[in-house]
């Protein structure tokens, strides 16, 4: 029993012992070699600029509708594609007379589509020029139309999945396309035009979907063109054959782009003073808006010479930008995540970010809702700045996707809750 009690008493001193060693070490190590850690809050500039032009060529997605936004005005936006042929050397027959022809344009999504009962007219017309599938094509660039081929009214949050003779097929909008335009189809097959995509595609440049502005509040409509679904059919009898279709497809092998507009006119004071150039006006609030809309430039303009003489390690550095009380979000989501570039040279140009090319995860960009804010790490960025090694012209922040999806999202400013926070030690 003794001997039980001695070895726990022991065990407690050993125990209390290891408590009070927390120090130990530190009486050998040099007050030089221990590691100082920091973080602080650094000042930054940032405010709304018109963004440029963008690659809308072969993107992923391609939107067509118009918006009336109470913060970012009206917006505008149509697509043109071309065409292919499904197989080579096309033949109707000589009694072929066309039934129909409908082009089919598969949903992806709605934006502001809580607006249920606005009604929506989209034109349809032939291209009247040819596009390129090795040549780049931006959103500034007007579509050139050619005849128009068709119209339809419809309601976006009532676009249904649609039957065909294969079954039915996933939310897309069917549209008529007038009887001339079937026949123009059909007169090219004796003409050899539909040989192959080559000469086809030489007389038929392809189809533009253009948004009739009615007075209604809008909506901004997501197509999903590299869908099979997505295509022209048309549909004709023989003397021999009651009903048979021909597919002319867009795919990923041909060439289409959207081109935007955006009239601020009716937009927000805040908005058009910066767009204006009041770079003040970035203090308070910020705004981001898609689709050729609104980018934000961002420098952190002491970092020489707040570290200057100091000799530091940036353990991490991150950009928080919080979301501003913007009551009209509900009807406007934002987006989930957002983007940034380096500016490169007095141009404006911009290349990656040295943290995105190091991990694009770590690099983030993502929204967090519980803390209203989204957020970038950067600290290759800050400490090559701190270096020289990268010329300190700034950042351009925009809406990932930003020549797809159309959501946008209003920001707080540089003094008002966007800040750079930086973790570093010292090296010595």
């Amino acid at each position: 029993m003794k001997k039980t009690i001695f070895s726990l008493s022991l065990l407690i001193l050993m125990l209390l012992s290891c408590e009070q060693d927390d120090q130990l070490g530190l009486d050998i190590q040099p007050p030089s070699d221990r590691i100082n850690i920091q973080v602080d809050t650094l000042p930054l500039i940032a405010y709304t600029l018109a963004d440029d032009s963008l690659l809308t060529s072969k993107t992923r997605y391609n939107v067509a509708g118009y918006l009336f936004d109470p913060i970012f005005g009206l917006t505008i936006s149509s697509f043109c594609s071309q065409l292919k042929i499904s197989k080579t050397n096309i033949v109707f027959g000589a009694d072929a007379i066309p039934d129909s022809i409908f082009l089919y344009l598969k949903l992806n999504n709605i934006y502001a589509k809580s607006r249920q009962n606005d009604l929506m007219t989209f034109n349809i017309y032939e291209l009247g020029e040819p596009l390129y599938y090795d040549s780049a094509y931006y959103s500034n660039r007007q579509i050139k139309k050619g005849n128009l081929i068709g119209t339809i009214t419809f309601n976006p949050s009532k676009i249904d999945s649609i039957y065909l003779d294969t079954g039915k097929i996933a939310p897309t909008l069917k549209i008529p396309l007038s009887l001339n335009y079937a026949k123009k189809f059909i007169d090219a097959s004796f003409e050899g035009k539909l040989l192959n995509n080559s000469t086809f595609q030489q007389y038929f440049y392809g189809i533009v979907v253009e948004p009739v502005i009615n007075g209604n509040h809008g909506n901004l409509i997501i197509w999903d063109l590299v869908n099979p679904i997505s295509n022209v059919t048309l549909y004709y009898h023989t003397s021999s054959l009651s009903k048979v279709k021909e597919i002319f497809q867009m795919d990923a092998t041909i060439q289409w782009y959207s081109n935007f507009y955006h009239d601020y006119s009716t937009a927000s004071l805040d908005l058009l003073n910066q767009l204006n150039g009041d770079t003040t006006g970035g203090k308070q609030i910020l705004f981001l808006q898609p689709l050729a809309g609104t980018k934000i430039f961002i420098r952190f303009p002491d970092l020489q010479n707040y570290f200057q003489g100091k000799r530091v390690n940036i353990n991490m550095a991150e950009l928080l930008i919080p979301t501003y009380n913007d009551p009209t979000s509900r009807e406007f989501p934002i987006p989930s995540k957002l983007t940034l570039a380096k500016i490169k040279d007095t141009l404006g140009n911009t290349s990656y970010v040295d943290d995105f090319l190091f991990s694009e995860s770590m690099f983030d960009g993502s929204y967090y809702s519980q803390k209203k804010y989204y957020r970038f790490r950067l600290p290759r960025y800050t400490q090559n700045l701190i270096l020289n090694r990268n010329e300190n012209l700034g950042l351009y922040l925009r809406v990932s996707g930003t020549s797809i999806y159309p959501n946008r999202v209003i920001l707080k400013g540089t003094e008002n809750g966007m800040k750079l926070v930086v973790t570093y030690s010292y090296v010595n």
